[in-house]
């Protein structure tokens, strides 16, 4: 049974999986070594830093 099955939510927006999705696997350390299941481009991890700077500068240079 696939992690999605299991879960049958995505593990960062709590959103239903659909028959066949396409899931991505995320790592979590929680006391061992867990595999959960997120839509594509969901993540569990905070943002980067960087990367969060990086779309407020552009927005701000758009505006």
């Amino acid at each position: 049974m696939s992690a999605a099955q299991r879960q049958r939510t995505c593990a960062a927006c709590g959103g239903p999986f659909e028959p066949g999705e396409r899931t991505d696997l995320e790592t979590v350390m929680a006391g061992g070594i867990l595999y959960v299941a997120v839509h594509p481009h969901h993540s569990t991890h905070p943002p980067r830093r960087e990367a969060d700077i990086a779309e407020r500068l552009a927005a701000d240079t758009a505006a």
